[in-house]
């Protein structure tokens, strides 16, 4: 009886705890039912858009709480670290950004060298081809938007290389009409967006200069403090509105595709590499690096980031994604809220799962044209994809953007490249996952080298009546993972 009892008080809890969690998994059953109900009726362009309001405004509501959130919690966590600490977290960050990165692409390379998954598609009409961007053009803006010229505006503007161009049709590699652009001239323009490269560059300067002086700034310390936590408590309300959101979404993002049985037939094989290039890094590689670095449980973090990993597959992006990931690193695994308010942010400016997508798409491409690639175009195409995906310009379909720089850089035809928008729907869900996913791992192995270090810190600045024996309890809550796995377990 007592067993009993325990079981079911701890399903209980287990309920409470994930209640929006499930709730959202009814919200995804429900948005499917939708879509498939309300399809064979063609649904206007207006009901599509009324089906789809809920989410949308969910969207906006977790966008107008990016820049608070990122802003004070960048400028809160190199503020009230040692510039030591600051300087070990950041090269273990990019350490393990630049070997996921290169995971991921050589993931993406030897899958699709071996299925080639372009080699038996034939040409599909008439395409249009994307504007050309010059490889030269991306890194200047990539400059441009590290040191913006005014703070204010880059909370609403980004910079990026304007081309002026002229449409010219010639017959493609396969006899096809093609539509090239020719550039004319070119200008530095502005466009909407926020400008986080920016706004991080400046918080992490302007936090390390506050933690040289910490009487003097603590006033400013404990007011971006204050915003955050004030962030977090509107966000912990507002996130409850997820499952209502995720149903719309889904509903209004399948009723906008046409013909989709159709798209999967043609591009398929392709969709497949990726999904498997995709669930190995996922559930193979980033587990096994996350393990060797912290000899913890990865799948822990996977389940504790949950909720973050749903939102992303609805959402699409990784900065709507954000507020959701902190909670999830914070409050369910615990990890120290300077590390996650440091690694996080820093974290969404690269993709595993978007330089994976990139490096495949270039070479369906070159498949697709029929052209023998030797070992150093292939090369060649995984080195730029892994510099170029944090460094995109900011304009729209950035991934499909990127996919013309590497293969206009490696001799690949990219006429086709239109054909992968009919894909988007899916892989950009699926990829973002993934890159939600290195975020939370990412942090989890930042936490784990910083443990000592942080705590050091604490032990300096913490005071109190009872200090010594909190400070100890407080350790023995963070740093005891194993105690912790065995309490997930049950």
């Amino acid at each position: 009886m007592a067993e009993y009892e325990c079981s079911s008080s701890c399903l209980k809890q287990w309920a409470r705890n994930n209640l929006l969690l499930m709730l959202t998994m009814v919200g995804v059953g429900i948005g499917f039912l939708i879509a498939f109900t309300v399809q064979p009726h063609n649904p206007s362009i207006d009901a599509i858009i009324w089906i789809g309001m809920p989410g949308e405004l969910f969207l906006r509501g977790l966008q107008l709480l990016i820049i608070p959130l990122i802003v004070s919690s960048m400028i809160t966590a190199t503020g009230s670290m040692q510039l030591r600490s600051s300087g070990r977290l950041t090269a273990v960050t990019f350490i393990y950004i630049m070997a996921a990165m290169l995971v991921a692409v050589t993931t993406g390379l030897i899958l699709t060298v071996a299925i080639r998954p372009g080699s038996s598609q034939g040409s599909i009409g008439d395409v249009t081809q994307l504007a050309v961007y010059q490889t030269q053009d991306t890194f200047a803006d990539l400059l441009r938007n590290i040191v913006p010229d005014n703070i204010i505006a880059a909370c609403m503007k980004v910079a990026y290389t304007n081309y002026d161009t002229k449409p010219v049709v010639v017959e493609g590699v396969n006899g096809t009409n093609v539509t090239k652009t020719i550039i004319t001239g070119k200008s530095v323009a502005m466009t909407n967006g926020t400008n986080m490269l920016g706004l991080v560059a400046f918080c992490i300067i302007f936090g390390l200069a506050m933690s040289t002086d910490r009487n003097a700034t603590k006033v400013l310390l404990d007011f971006m403090n204050a915003i955050r936590i004030t962030v977090f408590k509107i966000f912990t309300v507002y996130i409850w509105t997820l499952p209502v959101a995720t149903a719309s979404l889904i509903a209004a993002s399948l009723l906008r595709v046409d013909n989709m049985y159709d798209i999967w037939s043609s591009l398929g094989k392709f969709a497949a590499t990726v999904t498997a290039g995709l669930l190995l890094h996922e559930f193979l590689w980033m587990p096994i690096g996350y393990f060797v670095c912290t000899r913890n449980n990865p799948f822990v973090v996977y389940y504790r980031v949950g909720r973050a990993l749903l939102t992303a597959l609805v959402s699409k992006s990784s900065y709507a994604t954000l507020p959701v990931l902190f909670k999830c690193c914070e409050g369910g695994l615990k990890f120290h809220k300077r590390v996650c308010s440091f690694v996080l942010p820093i974290s969404l400016f690269k993709g595993d799962g978007s330089a994976l997508f990139i490096v495949c798409s270039s070479l369906w491409l070159g498949q697709r044209a029929d052209i023998g690639m030797t070992v150093g175009q292939v090369l060649l195409i995984g080195i730029l994809t892994v510099i170029l995906t944090m460094c995109l310009p900011a304009v729209p379909s950035a991934s499909l953007v990127g996919i013309v720089l590497v293969c206009k850089s490696a001799g690949v035809p990219a006429e086709e490249v239109g054909l992968l928008i009919s894909m988007e729907w899916l892989l950009d869900a699926l990829r973002t996952c993934v890159n939600v996913s290195s975020h939370g791992i990412c942090a989890g192995i930042g936490n784990h080298a910083m443990r000592n270090v942080l705590w050091e810190s604490d032990d300096m600045n913490y005071s109190g009546v009872n200090a010594e024996t909190d400070l100890e309890q407080q350790k023995s809550a963070t740093n005891d993972d194993d105690d912790r796995y065995s309490d997930d377990a049950v």
